[in-house]
């Protein structure tokens, strides 16, 4: 049963209350499409009061586009009965009463019972949303562009490891389509067999990890042709805002190349040190021929004289427990003495790899001031030191420590020859700190001309004539490598001071 007239009357104002909150504009028209009805949110929306449409054609608040479209809709409904916009929402331009475009979603019912029809509309202003989709969409696209663009891996897992995302530098390094690869097992697909159970070990340890902490690890990949490719990883746990595993990003460097040429550079630097022993020990040749001399004749001059006390004719004169057994003691002992100072120098010109161990610079140091102690001889140079008997243990490859020390050694007794007789001094002092151990070696030559001092430790700079001016640029290659530093300043003398600082381990002194 349908309200009276007198009902509809006292209805009115209710719905027109209800019109008027509705935060959508709500326009209500008849079947030729004049406005009966405009709410105050099509007010605000369109900027046209009530009264000004009110009896116009709806077409005010359309485009031209739209309002062409709108009159055949309306005719096409009315004759067939066909919907084309009734009860099916979509999107439109509508036009203010400044002429100002603006887009809406545009929902249109018929209004039942009513003869002739009349229709109500809603419609929603979308500019924000379409907006922020639009916006969406472009970080969206210039997100997929930084990914297309990388020049590293970037790969997005799943928590069971399966590849959700990867981008186009992955998929050239594994040789494979993007939809190839999306789905998979990552361990399965690229990881070789024999590194698989350490890569899950590994994201082990980052899914256990707090949120946006970074694990670095390295692994190979296999192409699809089977290569590998050494790839370093930086890789973090996703989590949703509950804290609950969702992923994992990772990027990933194709270290291939680097590395290959990292060990390449340390092969050669190890061939350039051997190189540079050899060459110092070649120019020491005198000063160890000397000091090898002395024990040499010691052993003739010890044999001569148990042969010739074996030789007397009267055996009854010979001591056996005294001068014969001090003289096979001696030789003994010259024997070993020689035997060390070959040692030592076999070491010292050894080709081996690097091995750091637990050192007493004193030493270290003392060693090497053997090597050269003859050659100081022979060229009147005094060499004094100042150990501190306090030193504590550091970690140092012995060998290269030598080499630094050595080769600074000769450089010393070298520019100490043009000196005076009798005023020839190096000076050898260990210090050490709480974080490093130090050795400065200072001499009274003439020093370091002042334009060479800037490129001292560069490679082929000398101050020799037949220098090769590699020595002291491996000497603080091999100081760095320690994690230490070898510096230059003038001495007080005049002369060259270097000091090599390397790190302290931390041991108690001794």
């Amino acid at each position: 049963m349908s309200p009276t007239p007198e009902v509809r009357q006292q209805r009115q104002p209710e719905m027109q209350a209800l019109l008027d909150a509705t935060v959508d504009a709500v326009i209500i028209i008849d079947s030729r499409g004049i406005i009966e009805s405009f709410n105050r949110s099509g007010e605000r929306l369109f900027g046209y009061r009530a009264d000004e449409v009110i009896g116009r054609n709806v077409s005010i608040l359309m485009t031209r586009t739209d309002s062409d479209s709108h009159d055949r809709y309306m005719g096409r409904y009315l004759s067939t009965g066909v919907p084309h916009i009734i009860g099916i929402g979509r999107e439109v331009d509508a036009q203010r009463k400044d002429g100002s475009i603006f887009p809406v979603f545009l929902s249109v019912g018929q209004i039942h019972g009513a003869n002739p029809p009349r229709f109500v509309g809603l419609l929603h202003d979308i500019t924000l949303r379409r907006e922020a989709m639009s916006a969406i969409r472009r970080e969206r696209d210039r997100a997929n562009m930084y990914l297309e663009m990388a020049q590293v891996i970037l790969l997005a897992l799943s928590p069971d490891r399966r590849v959700q995302l990867i981008n186009r530098r992955g998929c050239e390094s594994l040789g494979r389509r993007e939809m190839d690869l999306l789905g998979r097992d990552w361990l399965e697909l690229a990881v070789p067999a024999d590194q698989q159970d350490d890569v899950a070990r590994a994201f082990r340890d980052v899914a256990a990890n707090a949120v946006g902490d970074e694990r670095y690890f390295e692994h190979e990949v296999l192409s699809a042709s089977g290569d590998r490719r050494l790839v370093a990883w930086r890789c973090i746990a996703i989590r949703n805002a509950s804290g609950h595993l969702t992923g994992f990003f990772s990027s990933g460097e194709d270290i291939t190349e680097s590395r290959k040429a990292e060990e390449e550079a340390q092969a050669a630097q190890s061939r350039m040190t051997q190189v540079s022993r050899l060459a110092t020990m070649g120019e020491m040749a005198a000063g160890i021929a000397h000091e090898l001399n002395q024990p040499l004749a010691a052993i003739a001059n010890y044999a001569n004289a148990a042969l010739r006390l074996v030789a007397q004719a009267d055996l009854s004169s010979v001591d056996p427990d005294g001068d014969v057994k001090m003289a096979l003691d001696q030789i003994s002992q010259q024997a070993l003495r020689a035997g060390e100072i070959i040692r030592r120098l076999r070491a010292l010109v050894q080709n081996r790899e690097t091995r750091q161990e637990p050192s007493n610079l004193n030493d270290v140091v003392n060693e090497v001031i053997g090597f050269v102690a003859g050659d100081a001889r022979l060229n009147e140079v005094r060499i004094i030191t100042e150990f501190d008997p306090t030193m504590p243990i550091a970690l140092l490859d012995r060998i290269q420590i030598q080499q630094i020390a050595l080769n600074l050694l000769r450089n010393s007794i070298e520019a100490l020859v043009e000196q005076p007789r009798g005023q020839r001094e190096i000076r050898l002092q260990t210090r050490w700190s709480d974080t490093a151990v130090q050795l400065v070696i200072e001499d009274n030559g003439p020093g370091v001309p002042a334009d060479l001092v800037s490129r001292i430790f560069d490679p082929f700079c000398t101050t020799k004539a037949t220098g090769t001016g590699l020595g002291l640029a491996i000497s603080r290659t091999i100081a760095e490598a320690h994690r230490g530093k070898l510096s230059y300043d003038s001495a007080a003398s005049g002369g060259a001071r270097f000091t090599l600082s390397l790190p302290y381990s931390g041991e108690t002194p001794r």
